[in-house]
C-alpha cells in the first residue's frame, strides 16, 4: 500500500500511520517542532492542524486564508514569520492546492520548511506536479471528509 500510495503522489516514500492527526504530529516532530517553537497554519482548517502542533507543546499561529480558495494566504504567512517559526503548514482545501510557488519562496527566504496537510488533496496537482513532487513533507488522511 505504501509503495502504491507514494507512486500515485510522485513521492519517493510513504509511511502509513493510524490517522491524519498522527501523521501531522510525526512530521512536525521530524521537523523539530516542540516547546518554544511556532507553526503557521491557516485560520480555516480542521482542528487537527492546530491540535498536532499543540500536542507537541508548540504554538499554533493562525493566519488568514484566500476567500476564493480557502487556502492559506501567502502574504499573511510572510507577515507572521518570526525567529521562532519552525514550520509553515499549508492545508490544501477540497482538492484545491495552496499557492505552493509563493509558499516555497517564503520557505526558502526564511529557512522554514513547509509541511503540507494534504488530507483533501489525494491526487491533486500544482502546476502539473503531484503533491509528492513538491519537495516537502505531505500528510494525508482517509477520514471521510
Amino acid at each position: 500500500f505504501e509503495r502504491e500510495f507514494a507512486d500515485h503522489h510522485g513521492a519517493e516514500h510513504a509511511l502509513a500511520v493510524t490517522n491524519g492527526t498522527h501523521a501531522l504530529e510525526l512530521a512536525l516532530q521530524v521537523l523539530g517542532v516542540g516547546p518554544g517553537t511556532e507553526v503557521i497554519v491557516p485560520a480555516f482548517t480542521f482542528i487537527s492542524s492546530s491540535q498536532a502542533v499543540q500536542r507537541l507543546g508548540a504554538v499554533t499561529v493562525p493566519v488568514d486564508v484566500d476567500p476564493h480558495t480557502y487556502n492559506i494566504d501567502p502574504a499573511a504567512v510572510a507577515a507572521a514569520v518570526t525567529p521562532r517559526t519552525k514550520v509553515i503548514m499549508p492545508v490544501h482545501m477540497a482538492g484545491l492546492m495552496a499557492d505552493m510557488d509563493a509558499l516555497a519562496k517564503i520557505s526558502a527566504d526564511n529557512g522554514v520548511p513547509l509541511l503540507q496537510d494534504a488530507a483533501h488533496a489525494h491526487g491533486a496537482r500544482w502546476r502539473g506536479n503531484r503533491v509528492g513532487e513538491l519537495g516537502s513533507i505531505a500528510t494525508f488522511s482517509f477520514q471521510n471528509g
